[in-house]
This record gives C-alpha cells, sequence and structure tokens, in this order.
C-alpha cells in the first residue's frame, strides 16, 4: 500500500505538472542553454514538487513504527528541498548555499536521530568515527556530498532516478534480510515516487528532477546508508559506500578534473562528465544502428546505469565483509575509470558523426 500510493501520487503530480505547463512554464522550465544541456526542449523541473507528494502520501500508509523514522528524514531533508526549489524556480541560488543547505539538513537529521557514521571497520580510522563531534561533522558533510552527487548525475533521462531506485532496492533487500522494518518502509515509499516521476521521465523526458528532487533524493539515499548499518551492526558500515559508489566517483572525478586539469571552479558545469561522453558516442552509435535518434538520450541513461546495478549486487552480495565490500569499491572505480578513458577517447571521432546525426533525440 505505501509503494502504490506513493506511486500513483507522484505520477498523477508529474502528469498534471508536464499537461499545465503552459500555465507555469516561464518559472518551472529548465532552459537549453549551459554547456551540459542535451534536451532539445524547454521542460519543467520541478519533479521534485511530485516527489515530495508521492512520499508524503506513501508516507501516511507506513505502519506507525515506521512513520516516526520517515517523518524524521521527510523533516530533515526540508533545507535541501527548499533551496533546491528556489533554484529551480528563481535559477538565482548559487552552488555553495545549495551545498551549505544539504550539509546542513544532514546536520539535522543526525542531531535528531542520533545517526551518524560512528565505524568504517578498517584499522586506524575507527578511532576518529568514535569522537562524537568530528564523526558528526563528516557524516553531514558526506551527506551533502551524496545529495550534491545526484544532482550531478542528473543529466540524461533516466539517470538520475533510475540510479537512485536500484540504490534504494539493494538498501530494501538488506532491510528486509536482517528484519529491519522501518529503514524498509522508507526504502519502498521512495521506490514508488521515483518510480512515479520516472514514467514521465523516461525515455522522452516530459519533466525532470530539478535541484529539489535530486537534492531532496541524494539526501534520501545518504541517510538511509548511514542508518541502515548503524542500526543493524552485521552489516558492513561501507555498504551505502558501495552502493553509492558511481555517483561519488563521478562527483570525485569531476572535482579533479575541473581543478587539476581544467583549473576551473569545482562547481562549474561542462560536458564532460560519464553520461555526457557515452550520450556523443556508444549512445550515438546506439541511435543510429536501431534508427531511433530520438532515445538517445535515454539509451545513455541504460547504459550507465549499469554500473550502479553492479554495485547494489555486490552490495549485497558482501553485505557483511568490510574486506569485501572494499575490493568490490575498488573494482567498481578502475571500471568506472576504464569505461571513463575509452568513451573520452571516442569523443573526437565522434564528434563528425554527431553532427551527421542532427537532430539527434532529447
Amino acid at each position: 500500500m505505501p509503494v502504490a500510493m506513493a506511486f500513483a501520487t507522484s505520477l498523477l503530480l508529474a502528469f498534471v505538472i508536464v499537461a499545465t505547463q503552459r500555465l507555469h512554464g516561464h518559472f518551472t522550465h529548465d532552459g537549453q542553454t549551459g554547456v551540459q544541456k542535451l534536451h532539445k526542449a524547454p521542460t519543467p523541473r520541478i519533479g521534485g514538487v511530485a516527489l515530495l507528494g508521492g512520499t508524503v502520501m506513501g508516507g501516511t500508509a507506513l505502519p506507525d513504527e515506521a512513520q516516526d523514522l520517515w517523518w524524521l528524514i521527510l523533516l530533515s531533508g526540508a533545507p535541501a528541498f527548499v533551496f533546491g526549489l528556489t533554484e529551480d524556480l528563481t535559477k538565482r541560488v548559487g552552488v555553495k548555499t545549495r551545498l551549505l543547505a544539504t550539509i546542513i539538513a544532514g546536520l539535522i537529521f543526525c542531531l535528531a536521530s542520533g545517526y551518524h557514521i560512528n565505524r568504517l571497520g578498517i584499522p586506524g580510522l575507527d578511532f576518529m568515527f568514535g569522537l562524537w563531534l568530528p564523526a558528526v561533522l563528516f557524516t553531514a558533510f558526506a551527506i551533502g556530498g551524496i545529495a550534491n552527487a545526484i544532482n550531478i548525475i542528473d543529466g540524461v533521462n533516466g539517470l538520475a532516478s533510475g540510479t537512485s531506485i536500484i540504490i534504494l532496492s539493494g538498501f530494501a533487500i538488506l532491510a528486509w534480510q536482517v528484519g529491519d522494518g522501518p529503514i524498509l518502509g522508507a526504502c519502498l515509499v521512495g521506490i514508488g515516487a521515483l518510480a512515479g516521476f520516472f514514467l514521465m521521465n523516461f525515455p522522452m523526458g516530459k519533466i525532470f528532477l530539478g535541484d529539489a528532487g535530486a537534492y531532496a533524493t541524494g539526501f534520501v539515499l545518504a541517510v538511509v546508508a548511514v542508518a541502515l548499518p548503524m542500526r543493524n551492526p552485521d552489516l558492513s558500515p561501507l555498504i551505502g559506500l558501495l552502493a553509492l559508489s558511481y555517483p561519488v566517483i563521478e562527483t570525485m572525478v569531476s572535482i579533479h578534473r575541473r581543478l587539476v586539469r581544467s583549473g576551473t571552479h569545482p562547481g562549474q558545469a561542462d560536458r564532460l562528465h560519464l553520461h555526457s561522453l557515452i550520450y556523443r558516442s556508444r549512445a550515438l552509435h546506439l541511435a543510429r544502428l536501431f534508427g531511433a535518434p530520438n532515445l538517445r538520450n535515454a539509451a545513455t541513461g541504460l547504459i550507465v546505469m549499469t554500473l550502479p546495478l553492479i554495485s547494489c549486487v555486490l552490495m549485497v552480495a558482501f553485505a557483511t565483509n568490510t574486506a569485501l565490500i572494499l575490493a568490490a569499491i575498488a573494482v567498481i572505480l578502475l571500471v568506472y575509470l576504464r569505461v571513463y578513458r575509452r568513451v573520452a577517447l571516442l569523443r573526437r571521432t565522434d564528434t563528425d558523426a554527431e553532427r551527421r546525426v542532427g537532430t539527434a533525440g532529447t
């Protein structure tokens, strides 16, 4: 029931937003300016509103023992959602301000719930996390970082929401295995709300998550990643890092690329994310092969989503073994870097082909 209510509400609100965009598009459309933009038409970027409706309605159907945690998560994440939505509507909230809002949301969650990273299972590092203040501040910063990481991968149809559904599904499986009903309920409501939005976003991109949707989604993923192993000590404290390894690696590589290689601000947008490169290489070839240029954007999302899928399969398999979790993270990193290097090398040769496609899809 919580999944169905979250799904139906999110889908209905997303449909209404798309159907009425002529009335609010002046404020809600995501324009086509910006080097990172891959869509061809103005599109509503307030999908976060649909997600909020879905999560609220789905939360009302949760069992009583699960509702306390769920409302705590939603209320704690309010700063991330509010500042993200303000940016969606005004385009005037800076990157630093939004990052700070997500960190503050993480701090509120840590203080209100009592959950924070208190161990890593790595000799030599657990001492620091045994100290309350450094552990809480680190956790709040990590939650803010994950929220921003989901925003970074929100570049092609279905990628951010599909990745988040996969990750929440992995967490839900673990919560079910250890009998953690409140975390399982939170995951299922999140999956339902994201799935309703996903149907309007994929494959044709009728509506976008926007900053509010991306930050709020990333916040939920991050706090579940923190709370699940803390509530269930048999699980490795690094399960969340493995599940979220793709957006985390994407963020770290982007920061390195912009600071070290390009000499630009780490928040400066560019067209060198993995999904951007695949859009201009592998997805371009697939679009030409199947004669469906309008599905090129969606094909990119499907290709990249194999990374979080592999990560979550490995997380479920190795959930209680920190050594194997670390090995799996290393494997995902190596795979990412190898794929990134390969598609980056293809970028120049595919530029001419991209021009020939002309109107290749949104």
